[in-house]
């Protein structure tokens, strides 16, 4: 079990075949969602938000023909966005095997998975290392809407994990596909937020004492410190003299 006190992100495809106009399936509206994905990640990376991210490798996608596969290797459209790597990440290669850092999350802030399937489940590591995490919530970012996301927030609800869509960090290849999958989750017990609202959300603030709070710290502590010239030890021990003084004598010496 890999077990994280954090929100995680799922980044899903953010490759510039993708996210680029020029890419080989450019993605609806990324002139708009690109901008916004650059501002989360870069509160990502500040905040150190765990992330697991996908790559597609020579996968075809509907409407295509054979020769023209998204994600082939030594292009630039297989890379990810710039600013969706994080240092210090950990690229899977492709196998099918289901060995995993034993340090889970604590070994890399991100675990990139280069993947065959439009469905990201299909992947046996992949597969495992979020069906066997104990996160609070996966943050889903990424596209294309209608398949591959789609896909993983499915799998997620179905291994009882909670998610919450970034509702202006995701994009759909078709509009109308998008809304028809957008209706779909919509269906699931899912959280739905901005990008600004998660930032606002999942930030961690220094707590901070009130004044009084701090008064009475103060105050604990002084009285907490044993006084000049008294030795504190011998005060515990003879509970009941005053100053040298039997409290029976002093108190007979006043009745006269």
């Amino acid at each position: 079990m890999f077990s994280v006190s954090r929100p995680v992100v799922l980044d899903i495809n953010t490759q510039a075949d993708l996210f680029s106009p020029r890419g080989m399936y450019p993605l609806h509206e990324v002139a708009a969602v690109v901008p916004r994905m650059r501002e989360f990640f870069a509160w990502v990376a500040m905040a150190h938000v765990p992330v697991v991210s996908t790559r597609l490798h020579r996968v075809l996608m509907p409407g295509q023909t054979a020769d023209l596969p998204i994600g082939a290797p030594n292009t630039a459209g297989f890379c990810k966005l710039p600013f969706t790597r994080i240092p210090g990440a950990v690229e899977l290669p492709l196998d099918c095997g289901t060995d995993f850092p034993a340090d889970g999350f604590n070994a890399a802030p991100q675990y990139i998975f280069d993947l065959q399937q439009i469905n990201p489940f299909e992947s046996p590591r992949f597969d495992r290392l979020l069906s066997e995490s104990d996160a609070p919530l996966w943050l889903v970012v990424g596209g294309p809407l209608e398949s591959s996301v789609r896909m993983a927030v499915l799998g997620l609800v179905q291994r009882r994990q909670k998610v919450a869509m970034i509702r202006d960090c995701l994009a759909a290849h078709d509009a109308y596909q998008g809304q028809m999958a957008l209706r779909q989750l919509e269906s699931k017990s899912i959280d739905w937020m901005t990008s600004e609202q998660a930032m606002a959300k999942f930030t961690l603030r220094p707590r901070r004492l009130k004044p009084m709070t701090k008064l009475r710290a103060r105050r604990l502590a002084g009285l907490r410190r044993p006084m000049r010239g008294i030795d504190s030890a011998a005060a515990v021990e003879r509970p009941g003299s005053t100053l040298g003084l039997d409290t029976g004598t002093s108190r007979r010496r006043l009745r006269h």
